[in-house]
């Protein structure tokens, strides 16, 4: 039927990219027996634990291209719908505890607004509530059944329900299929301490002989090294065994200093919208860092703001860019609200080489629809692009799954299609970085983005013999997607 030809068609899609999937429980270890001791609590279909494997490959650090972030890729304003803060220290879309109970929380209420049907609220938690919603007007004003299989969907979201089904076949019998099951502890892997004061995870990290790396993905949300602004009280996700040691060490050692801000009077009364603008700041930073600020900042008022993000700029990485000779140029058209700093860590340019390409100063305000040039570098070189490091933690993952192309629904939900490639908005090669997990291989790496062995070893120099090593950054160059055969 087609029912099972659309849950055979993911099957074996999964079955092709076992390797993956291994690593990918793997990497849901730590976190799996909050999310289903959150689905027994609420009484809700096990499987779910499933659904972070297709949304994040489990990475909290994921990121997709409609601006989707965290193991359940919540886009910024349905995040803010169902409380998850995100300011210029901390995202709750990344942060495990939170992102987890508010993603429930919105499954809940989309599985009560389809009359407690799993698989529609499933096809609108992947492509928004009202395109499912209009989708089962049509098919009812013709008469047509109205049940997921057959309404008319798009197509990432008639695939939606299916590749959970597989998963949760895989899952049922791993063995039959080759897998190695990771089994759930009985006692939670994480405990979660509160803190009077923002500590410095550095810190934290050298004290409990973790990796930095390690500490963050437990704690993705926090973007600036420290966990929080000193304005509530902050907590930590952090293994149990390094939890109990933590509660033996002198925390005094442990405290942040926390980021540097500046402070600057305000010349001229005017609307904070138009401060923010140009100052090249956000506004959401800006009432972040100021929160008893209104609409309008008065002449003389002291506003506090972050210390220039190009201060952040490591200045070798700044030389070696600006003296690069341009490859091909690409224009990026400006959205409404986005700075220069926004942008160069998009194209992973640093802001002043940016600024330099177009005759602006690295705190230029941009206008909505300003068209800057990027030049990308000359194709057939091996080396990436320099990333900007955020105050010298990397916490973006380049890509959600295997460059996944993310394209945002009328509701704004997103959505990932995997097969697809990611391509630059005028259709030339594109670059991505991949960071590399336990258990890859150049094999598994070419497989997942499609490319060849060959390819992969001429993009990053490696010799026959170019052991990988886990973390090590390997530059992939994505050719334009091939149409999708209907």
């Amino acid at each position: 039927s087609m029912v099972h030809d659309r849950i055979d068609q993911e099957m074996f899609d999964y079955l092709s990219r076992l390797d993956q999937l291994q690593t990918i429980t793997q990497r849901a270890e730590p976190y799996l027996f909050f999310i289903v001791e959150q689905l027994r609590e609420r009484g809700m279909p096990m499987e779910l634990a499933l659904l972070p494997i297709i949304e994040s490959a489990y990475q909290p650090q994921a990121t997709s291209r409609s601006e989707a972030a965290g193991l359940w890729q919540f886009i910024p304003s349905t995040g803010q719908h169902f409380g998850l803060k995100q300011n210029w220290w901390y995202d709750g879309r990344r942060d495990v505890h939170a992102s987890t109970q508010a993603a429930l929380d919105y499954l809940q209420r989309l599985h009560d607004m389809f009359g407690g049907d799993w698989p529609l609220a499933l096809a609108a938690y992947n492509a928004g509530e009202g395109t499912v919603s209009r989708a089962i007007e049509r098919a009812a004003s013709k008469g047509k059944p109205t049940d997921y299989w057959s309404l008319d969907l798009p197509e990432e979201t008639k695939a939606y329900v299916p590749r959970l089904i597989a998963l949760s076949r895989l899952f049922r019998d791993p063995h039959v299929y080759g897998l190695i099951p990771h089994k759930i502890e009985d006692a939670p892997f994480l405990a979660r301490i509160e803190f009077d004061r923002p500590l410095d995870l550095s810190k934290v990290a050298n004290a409990m002989d973790m990796s930095v790396d390690e500490l963050y993905r437990l704690n993705p949300g926090f973007k600036r090294g420290v966990n929080g602004n000193g304005k509530e009280t902050v907590a930590l996700l952090l293994p149990q065994d390094k939890a109990h040691r933590l509660k033996t060490l002198d925390i005094k050692d442990l405290y942040a200093v926390l980021p540097k801000q500046r402070q600057i009077k305000a010349a001229r009364d005017e609307s904070t919208v138009s401060f923010a603008r140009r100052l090249g700041v956000s506004l959401a930073t800006l009432r972040d860092m100021n929160p008893g600020l209104r609409d309008k900042v008065t002449r003389g008022q002291t506003v506090l703001l972050p210390e220039s993000p190009s201060a952040h700029i490591e200045l070798a990485e700044a030389k070696t860019t600006a003296s690069a000779a341009p490859g091909k140029a690409i224009h990026h058209v400006v959205s409404p609200g986005e700075n220069l700093y926004q942008i160069s860590r998009q194209h992973g340019v640093d802001t002043q080489t940016l600024a330099s390409w177009n005759g602006l100063k690295p705190n230029s305000t941009l206008k909505a629809g300003q068209k800057l040039v990027i030049y990308t570098e000359p194709s057939g070189k091996g080396s990436s692009p320099p990333r900007i490091p955020l105050v010298a933690h990397k916490t973006h993952l380049p890509e959600t799954t295997g460059g996944s192309r993310k394209t945002k629904s009328a509701e704004g939900r997103s959505t990932s299609t995997p097969r697809a490639t990611a391509k630059a908005p005028t259709g030339e090669v594109r670059k991505t970085t991949y960071t590399v997990q336990k258990g890859d291989t150049l094999f598994s790496i070419a497989k997942r983005f499609k490319v060849e062995v060959a390819q992969l070893r001429q993009w990053n120099k490696l010799d026959k013999k170019g052991e990988l090593k886990p973390g090590q950054t390997i530059v992939v160059v994505l050719a334009e997607a091939p149409p999708k055969a209907s």
